[in-house]
């Protein structure tokens, strides 16, 4: 597969969506991208909820990839390492509006570099710095490119509707599966259970005295595991 063809530039937000353009962005010692696709694909659209877990799973990887440090993608948006969390990622998504035409993704990544705790990193986890992890500083630049080179694969495979390879990929890298959880939803509800793993539209799996309940991406504000 040859590499998607990418074009970085600098702004503060997305002026005018582009297949292929990555706005990078970010104060000192963070790196942000919101990185635009187009799929014309024809997908369900439960199939877009991998996209979310999928754009977390690619940060995650490209940490590994350009610092050594074993990181953990922290369904649906997060990336931590030791439980402390590093980076996290948003999906925005335009469906199709009509017969041919494209849909429209952008996928944000925010990740600490250097900085202390973002702001809008989640309370209930404690976070960490690449710096504080790895005791040295990065090349932001590296660490873009690692990340979509993940993205330009994951994306890919995506559209060629091989979800569960790719779920397969992501599951071992969720270090709390197999676990006790505690779900926080985007409604305020809290769901408790065990994390069997995901299905094909990248939903939790959790089991539960009444059954399994099926959980989506989009739904989730915040896993912790249950000590």
């Amino acid at each position: 597969m040859a590499d998607f063809h990418w074009r970085v530039r600098r702004a503060s937000t997305v002026g005018r969506f582009s297949d292929g353009l990555v706005v990078q962005s970010g104060t000192r010692g963070l790196l942000q991208l919101s990185v635009c696709r187009a799929s014309a694909r024809r997908v369900a659209s439960g199939d877009f909820g991998l996209l979310g877990p999928l754009v977390a799973a690619c940060a995650s990887e490209g940490i590994r990839r350009d610092t050594g440090v074993i990181s953990w993608l922290h369904w649906p948006n997060l990336v931590t390492i030791d439980g402390r969390v590093v980076a996290m990622t948003s999906l925005s998504l335009t469906p199709p509006l009509e017969p041919g035409s494209k849909a429209r993704v952008v996928f944000g990544v925010l990740v600490n570099c250097s900085a202390g705790r973002p702001p809008s990193f989640p309370s209930g986890l404690p976070a960490v710095s690449i710096l504080e992890a790895l005791g040295v500083e990065i090349g932001v630049g590296l660490l873009r490119d690692k990340i979509l080179h993940a993205l330009d694969w994951y994306f890919a495979e995506w559209e060629r509707g091989m979800h569960r390879k790719l779920v397969e990929r992501m599951e071992p890298t969720i270090s709390w599966l197999g676990s006790d959880v505690l779900v926080r939803t985007t409604d305020a509800r809290v769901l408790a259970g065990r994390a069997e793993g995901l299905d094909d539209q990248g939903s939790l799996r959790l089991e539960r005295k009444a059954g399994t309940l099926t959980v989506p991406a989009a739904s989730v504000e915040l896993v912790t595991a249950v000590k």
